[in-house]
C-alpha cells in the first residue's frame, strides 16, 4: 500500500529521472522536504524519543527527499509541474479515502510511532528499514535502540 504521499513522491520522482514523465517534482520534493523537517527537529526534541527512531526518520529523510532534490535540482520548475502535483495530492486524497484510510490518523500514529517507538502503524519503508537495520553486527543495534 502507499498510504505516505512521501511514497507517492518519490515514485513521481523516479518517474521523472527516468524520464517517463516530463512533470518535474522538484517543487513538491522541496516543499515534502521543509514540511518534514519540521516534524523531524519535533521528532528529535521529544523527550520519549529514542536515537534510532531520529535517525531512521532522517534517513528516510535523505533517501526519499533529500537525494532526490540533488540529483534533479538543476531543473526547472513550471506552473504545470506544481499543477500537477496538485492533482497527485488529490489523486492521493481519493485513493486514501476509497481505501478507507484516514489520512491524519496515520501521519499522527506514524509521529507517534517515532517518537514513543510504538509499532500500532509501520509504512512499508519502515518495515524495510527495520529489515536491513536487524542486519547490523548486535553491538550497534543495541547502542541505537
Amino acid at each position: 500500500m502507499l498510504e505516505l504521499f512521501t511514497e507517492w513522491i518519490f515514485i513521481w520522482f523516479l518517474l521523472f529521472y527516468f524520464k517517463f514523465t516530463s512533470y518535474n517534482p522538484l517543487f513538491i520534493l522541496i516543499f515534502a522536504f521543509i514540511i518534514t523537517s519540521f516534524v523531524h527537529i519535533y521528532i528529535i526534541f521529544n523527550s520519549n524519543t529514542k536515537l534510532y527512531h531520529a535517525i531512521k526518520f532522517g534517513v528516510f529523510n535523505i533517501i526519499l527527499k533529500v537525494i532526490p532534490i540533488l540529483l534533479i535540482s538543476h531543473t526547472t520548475i513550471y506552473f504545470k509541474d506544481i499543477y500537477f502535483g496538485f492533482i497527485i495530492f488529490i489523486i492521493y486524497l481519493i485513493y486514501m479515502t476509497i481505501m478507507k484510510f484516514n489520512v491524519i490518523y496515520i501521519y499522527e500514529i506514524m509521529i507517534d510511532e517515532y517518537t514513543n517507538g510504538k509499532d500500532q502503524y509501520r509504512s512499508n519503508i519502515s518495515k524495510l528499514y527495520d529489515d536491513l537495520f536487524s542486519t547490523l553486527p548486535l553491538s550497534y543495534t543495541s547502542v541505537l535502540k
